[in-house]
């Protein structure tokens, strides 16, 4: 995997993590033995991910690996489904990840949906996406972070609490922060899944092109 920021990034990143660490409570829930399934992904086997620069247009200047499946195109990494959650035809308009992408993701009310496992570096990973919300703009999107716990079972964060409009946008960068991670298996590299569920009745949400910065940037 290619690593980027110079070494005293890195020495700094680390010394928060175990200053974090000597404080941390094992916060979160065991998760069911479905959700635990998909944390598979073993700490520490990330290998080389593809990186890009999808939100370059906006500011971000971060480089992002696709989370698995994120695409939601045919032939794509299946992701965990419920409630009426289904891939659907209909890309985000600006075709971050292939100008011939043609499908996304709906969640309706009481729906669910949770990604593949991907490998991050524990020290600050970064989710980010594009979303529209076509119903009441009170309505809200909630992300959950699963990924292995030190003591066994899966540990669940809210990252976010989202809202949307009618159109195509690219979220705020969601983070993980380290006191969360701090809790796996591994001092260095974790497994973690995401969950997208609306939170409310009165959304109508579509989710797309699902990106993961894994690397430390405070």
């Amino acid at each position: 995997m290619k690593m980027r920021g110079d070494k005293q990034m890195g020495f700094k990143c680390r010394v928060a993590a175990l200053a974090a660490c000597s404080t941390l409570a094992l916060a979160g829930f065991a998760a069911g033995g479905a959700q635990a399934g998909i944390l598979s992904l073993l700490p520490g086997a990330c290998g080389n991910q593809p990186e890009s620069q999808p939100f370059l247009q906006w500011g971000d200047t971060n480089e992002y690996t696709p989370v698995p499946g994120g695409s939601f195109e045919p032939g794509s990494a299946p992701w965990t489904l419920t409630g009426g959650a289904s891939v659907v035809s209909g890309n985000e308009t600006f075709y971050v990840s292939s100008k011939s992408d043609s499908h996304s993701l709906a969640l309706p009310a009481g729906s669910s949906a949770t990604s593949p496992a991907s490998c991050t570096d524990i020290y600050h990973p970064t989710l980010r996406l594009f979303l529209r919300n076509t119903g009441s703009v009170r309505s809200h999107l909630t992300v959950d972070a699963l990924y292995p716990g030190l003591l066994g079972g899966v540990q669940t964060a809210e990252i976010g609490s989202l809202t949307g409009s009618s159109s195509w946008e690219p979220t705020p960068q969601l983070e993980l922060l380290v006191d969360n991670l701090m809790a796996t298996l591994s001092l260095d590299q974790t497994a973690i899944a995401f969950r997208f569920a609306p939170a409310d009745s009165l959304g109508n949400w579509r989710i797309d092109d699902v990106y993961l910065d894994p690397f430390c940037r405070g």
